[in-house]
């Protein structure tokens, strides 16, 4: 029992061996197989005042034959305190856009949000079973 499970434990770990490299991307299926693509980046418009803040949001999609398996968002400050944008909401939306949605409390700058997905090539490769 020992030796089985010894053996499925260094299968399993010469499979992740050959998946991940240095950069911790899988690149045994050959090169390209994950990629990020930034969405475009968007102004956050200034606060009306009032109480209110200024709001936009953005996407970025994975391109056709890959799927999401990740991503995320960057708000940029205008000339003014970071204290005062906020990315309110970074989440999937689907199995292949990334959706994020920021404010602004600034009633004089406006700032920037941009969104990224992390993408990867779906393959036809079996599965690999062990003994």
């Amino acid at each position: 029992m020992v030796k089985r499970a010894m053996k499925c434990g260094l299968v399993v770990a010469a499979a992740a061996a050959m998946l991940v490299s240095s950069a911790g991307f899988a690149t045994a299926a050959g090169p390209g197989t994950m990629n990020i693509v930034y969405g475009p980046i968007v102004t956050i418009p200034v606060s009306p005042g009032n109480g209110y803040a200024g709001a936009e949001a953005t996407t970025a999609k994975c391109p056709a034959g890959q799927i999401l398996t990740g991503g995320g968002a960057e708000v940029k400050a205008g000339n003014s305190y970071v204290q005062r944008y906020n990315l309110a909401a970074s989440r999937p939306i689907g199995s292949e856009t990334w959706w994020a949605y920021a404010t602004n409390t600034d009633t004089n700058n406006p700032g920037t949000l941009q969104a990224f997905a992390v993408c990867a090539q779906t393959t036809n490769l079996d599965v690999v079973h062990t003994p």
